[in-house]
């Protein structure tokens, strides 16, 4: 009878052959996401019980196990080597997942995750994108509510101008989320604002649902973009900007008379705007398509003439 051979594994060879097991579902050291974002397998358990938050700076380290297409621009952090990262400033879709895997990982703990394809927008397959993660250490960043008005509102100012750039480098998803931050932090501070702070809080506030609302027309969702113009307006109500985009969403969803009270007075407020002149002209002419299509049903419905 042969002897059986020994086999010796290496954390990788384990984080692979974990991975590739016939039923990970059920694999007893999987942990599913709650909103099934991520799996992960914890190779090497950590220490403690307390875990990094958004804002922690992180000495980690990132191993790519299928690089193929992963260039750091797509991953967002540095990979390979052991780096000092903060959560939360990857601006990628896959440092998304990243982030929130380490905010379940305990100091010094190693584990592979796995990510569906199609949750970081890299088309679909069976075949997941797999890294090995290692958490050597981390400093929490303290919770907003042990923060005072002066340390919230300059972490606000930076995720509404992080969300910024990545707008103009068309990168809308990570400037929804930086912009969705932001706000998140100003309407916790809400009515605890210091009398003086009042104008550059409401100037923040504005900023940023008029920038959420534009990332929000770059995808059509326009239910979204008219609560946000509208929530920018109640604080100004002679933003063009915003009766602007609140008049385009509300034509795009045939809300003809809402949107051309918003145009109109946008036009009244800066006459000559030819964004808004021209978006007059579409909504007219949507209009107008609308009255003719209704016409041809009801004259069908009841026999009239259909012309």
């Amino acid at each position: 009878m042969e002897d059986t051979p020994t086999v010796t594994t290496t954390p990788s060879d384990v984080a692979i052959a974990t991975s590739q097991s016939k039923d990970p579902v059920t694999h007893p050291k999987r942990w599913q996401a709650p909103d099934q974002s991520f799996a992960k397998y914890i190779l090497e358990k950590g220490r403690g019980i307390e875990t990094p938050n958004l804002g922690a700076s992180c000495v980690v380290q990132i191993l790519p196990l299928v690089s193929e297409g992963l260039e750091q621009g797509l991953v967002g952090y540095p990979m390979y080597e052991e780096n000092e990262i903060v959560l939360g400033e990857g601006d990628t879709e896959i440092s998304e997942v990243l982030d929130a895997c380490f905010e379940t990982m305990q100091a010094a703990e190693v584990c592979e995750v796995e990510v569906a394809k199609e949750t970081v927008g890299m088309g679909t397959g069976d075949d997941p994108i797999r890294f090995q993660l290692e958490l050597k250490e981390f400093t929490r960043k303290d919770d907003p509510w042990h923060q005072g008005a002066d340390d919230i509102l300059a972490t606000a100012a930076h995720h509404k101008n992080k969300g910024t750039e990545c707008f103009k480098a068309a990168k809308i998803r990570p400037a929804i989320r930086r912009y969705s931050r932001a706000l998140k932090l100003l309407v916790m501070l809400g009515k605890n604002i210091p009398e003086d702070q009042k104008a550059a809080y409401n100037s923040l506030k504005i900023a940023c649902y008029q920038n959420l609302a534009a990332c929000q027309m770059k995808m059509s969702q326009h239910d979204f973009v008219i609560k946000n113009c509208s929530k920018a307006l109640l604080l100004d109500s002679s933003l063009v900007k915003a009766l602007y985009r609140r008049g385009c969403s509300y034509t795009a969803i045939n809300e003809f008379d809402k949107a051309r009270e918003d145009l109109q007075r946008a036009l009244e407020i800066e006459p000559g705007n030819r964004a808004t002149i021209e978006q007059l002209k579409t909504l007219e002419k949507k209009s107008k398509a609308q009255d003719e299509k209704y016409a041809k049903a009801m004259a069908k419905m009841f026999g009239g003439p259909v012309k």
